[in-house]
């Protein structure tokens, strides 16, 4: 600071009007329009002019300085020296404010793309998770149309029984199959104990619970999911498909273990001689021509389940796809994820 004032010919400590009059008389003097822009004269008159606002600016910081003694205990914490400057106060606060949030966002950041390293080591997984998911909701949709053609097949020998259960003939109980030789029968009623319980596949998506794919999921899809694998709709055709049915059976079965036995003795109903030689008695059991009518009812409440239950399996099959389509779509920037299409101008 002592050259400033060498510069502008004064001693060290000369008042702001000293220092005000030694800049106007030399600016004057070596001002470089009236002094043809000589290199010499151009260089003195920045130099006088840096010394002019350093030595000004410093007066101006010196005369808001508050001697200590006049500070209360509050101020004192936060002087170093023997003056207080608020000025300088703030410069300092607001040097360590920048310096504070400089650290702290380095490490958040740092932090934060951790976070995001952890999460992309696992992003290849969820999606392969997502599409082996897709693959199984695929799979469901054949097991449900293997089940429903299952259904139509049986349900088409019962119903056809159950409106000729009166017809006057031997044969009412028999459905023949083919011509001449190649003829055979068929008794639909030797295969009512036959039990078709609904499994569809669900190891892929109870993998994919354990293993925090569902967070990579969107939500509405993950509540569709939800329902498909384990929501009341698949509950109750579950039920229904096997345990109503199984009951229906058993009393099918029970009947003849209970009532047929006692009356005509034999009841080997693998057998279609058995209901050739049987059909009057057995026609006049109305109890089983009820019991098969609640079996057909129940066939039909299984396939209309199915039938919502396919189209809500459909509709999610087609959101995972969407949702897979644009993960796979996005690409990654040192561990960041950009999605393209929002980057798209409409």
């Amino acid at each position: 600071m002592k050259a400033k004032y060498k510069t502008l010919g004064l001693k060290k400590g000369a008042s702001q009007e000293e220092i005000q009059e030694a800049y106007d008389r030399l600016s004057k003097e070596l001002d470089p329009i009236t002094n043809n822009n000589e290199t010499f004269f151009v260089e003195q008159f920045a130099k006088v002019k840096v010394a002019y606002s350093a030595l000004m600016t410093k007066k101006k910081y010196d005369e808001e300085e508050i001697p200590v003694k006049e500070l209360n205990w509050f101020l004192k914490l936060f002087t170093i020296g023997d003056k207080f400057s608020f000025r300088d106060f703030f410069d300092r606060a607001k040097k360590m404010f920048i310096e504070f949030m400089a650290i702290f966002f380095g490490v958040f950041l740092s932090l934060a793309v951790d976070q995001k390293r952890e999460n992309s080591n696992h992003r290849d997984d969820n999606i392969n998770n997502m599409k082996k998911l897709k693959v199984e909701l695929q799979d469901i949709l054949l097991y449900i149309d293997e089940h429903v053609g299952n259904l139509s097949i049986y349900h088409e020998f019962f119903m056809n029984q159950y409106y000729s259960w009166e017809e006057d003939s031997d044969s009412v109980f028999l459905i023949m199959y083919g011509e001449g030789e190649d003829a055979f029968a068929i008794a639909p009623l030797s295969l009512y104990e036959e039990v078709m319980p609904f499994d569809p596949p669900e190891v892929t998506y109870n993998s994919v619970q354990l293993d925090g794919t569902f967070r990579f999921l969107d939500d509405t899809l993950e509540h569709e999911l939800t329902k498909i694998y384990s929501g009341s709709d698949l509950f109750f055709i579950k039920e229904n498909a096997y345990k109503v049915d199984q009951s229906i059976v058993d009393d099918f079965v029970a009947r003849i273990s209970n009532k047929w036995v006692s009356d005509i003795g034999s009841t080997e109903t693998q057998y279609n001689e058995f209901w050739f030689d049987n059909r009057e008695y057995i026609q006049k059991d109305y109890y089983m021509k009820n019991n098969l009518r609640r079996r057909l009812k129940n066939f039909d409440n299984v396939t209309g389940q199915l039938a919502e239950h396919r189209a809500r399996v459909e509709g999610a099959q087609h959101l995972l796809d969407s949702i897979l389509t644009a993960k796979e779509k996005e690409i990654e920037i040192i561990y960041w994820v950009v999605d393209l299409d929002f980057l798209k101008l409409e």
